[in-house]
């Protein structure tokens, strides 16, 4: 209820992440799930993808609930 009406009291909407691609064939969802089992930077998937490094770590936060990928040593990247 206290976030209904914190809402109401908004006065300029931002709709966040407008930019980015949501959209995924099921079949890159099981490319990107395998690329990041084998330590992939994410850059490198999005270069493979030609998408947005942004648009991975969004189907990847996907992946994650639904159990089809897990914490892998080095996190998000290998290193630099």
């Amino acid at each position: 209820m206290v976030l209904k009406n914190a809402a109401k009291q908004r006065q300029k909407r931002i709709i966040v992440l407008e930019d980015l691609d949501f959209l995924w064939d099921e079949g890159e969802l099981e490319e990107v799930a395998r690329l990041w089992k084998i330590g992939l930077d994410v850059r490198v998937i999005a270069g493979k993808f030609n998408r947005d490094p942004d648009d991975i770590l969004l189907a990847l936060i996907h992946l994650a609930k639904e159990d089809r990928i897990f914490r892998r040593i080095g996190g998000l990247t290998l290193g630099f």
